[in-house]
């Protein structure tokens, strides 16, 4: 017999608990049990005893051998993108009308737990100037798309505070000001509507701003708030160092004019979709959120470079954030440069060595 290989173990209150993850399902195990799963481990042939057909009815020893899939990613991987697949559901059995009405009750039942959605940091708030739709009159959406592209070596020309307003506005802010459809039927609207859609309309992303070089801001840290359109201070400083150490040592944060981190709240998202599944959602949320500031910041002009590369852990303490519920998730980078997505310390290199192709 084979010992399933889609499972992982865990202690929980002094017991020892199996994960299926492929089929979606868990089992406290006592030690004999869980010792013989380490002997099958082992070895494909023992002599049987009565747990081994428990464990197999179980799904935790399999008769035959499961196939080898290509899997270029540790177990850990491995573990959520199976674990998240495949989700039991008789949703897909329901005809429209029963499918609705599941739904409604459902956000019925969980209406009176939702978290409040409004992030508010302590501090400062700085009004931000009106954003200036004539900044965008003319630009044709075509040529923006052709025109988005990674830079990674800025000039450190400051750019006007009333750019990153309407940049702010137009891509993480109430750009529709009211989310007409919800009012309309007398709906609760939790959220803000924004440019680009969210996993339920829930919107986790918070932006966290650090000005470098902006005109009319002194630099340092500040959270923006989505609802209002303005910033809170989180404290004033010169970080453009930190930015790059935080940043796993990536020279191309030199000379940008200001930087997004884009953070998550679980918290929302865990009140409507509790499985694990969503963990997907925050990730694209976060990629809707940044393609969406990267097209608008080229359609201001701009230069545009991000990353997912940093020091977790250390970014959060930066942004003085104290829940668990928040984690960082990416970083974006905005300012004047030379467009070229190659930083001329690896040109150089490149031009020296000519072995590198």
């Amino acid at each position: 017999m084979y010992v399933n290989p889609h499972i992982f173990f865990f202690l929980k209150d002094g017991e020892i608990v199996v994960w299926d993850y492929k089929n979606h399902q868990q089992f406290v195990l006592e030690k004999a049990y869980f010792e013989r799963l380490v002997d099958w481990s082992q070895k494909e042939n023992l002599d049987p005893i009565a747990i081994d057909q428990e464990l197999a009815e179980g799904e935790l020893l399999h008769l035959q051998p499961s196939p080898k899939k290509e899997w270029g990613w540790d177990i850990l991987a491995q573990i959520y993108h199976i674990g998240t697949r495949d989700i039991a559901t008789n949703l897909g059995e329901l005809d429209p009308q029963q499918w609705s009405k599941e739904y409604l009750e459902y956000c019925q039942g969980i209406s009176k737990e939702a978290p409040e959605f409004h992030t508010q940091r302590e501090g400062q708030k700085i009004d931000l100037p009106p954003p200036n739709f004539a900044l965008l009159e003319n630009q044709n959406f075509l040529e923006v798309m052709k025109a988005r592209k990674t830079c990674r070596s800025f000039s450190g020309k400051s750019v006007p505070l009333e750019y990153v307003s309407t940049l702010l506005y137009l891509s993480l802010g109430p750009l529709h000001e009211t989310w007409q459809d919800l009012e309309d039927n007398d709906l609760m609207a939790l959220g803000v509507r924004k440019a680009f859609p969210s996993g339920g309309g829930i919107h986790p992303e918070e932006a966290y701003i650090v000005a470098f070089n902006v005109e009319g801001l002194k630099p340092g840290l500040y959270h923006y708030d989505d609802k209002n359109h303005h910033l809170t201070l989180i404290r004033n400083g010169e970080f453009e160092q930190q930015i790059i150490e935080l940043l796993l040592g990536q020279f191309f944060a030199k000379g940008l004019a200001c930087g997004i981190f884009l953070t998550s709240r679980f918290d929302k998202i865990w009140w409507k979709y509790p499985h694990s599944r969503a963990y997907r959602v925050a990730l694209l949320d976060i990629g809707h959120a940044s393609q969406t500031v990267l097209l608008t910041a080229t359609a201001l002009g701009l230069q545009t470079w991000l990353t997912g590369a940093f020091y977790d852990s250390k970014v959060e303490e930066f942004l003085e954030i104290k829940s668990s519920a928040e984690s960082s998730m990416f970083f974006i980078g905005i300012g004047y440069g030379d467009n070229q997505s190659i930083p001329p310390e690896i040109l150089k290199i490149l031009q020296e060595d000519s072995s590198i192709t």
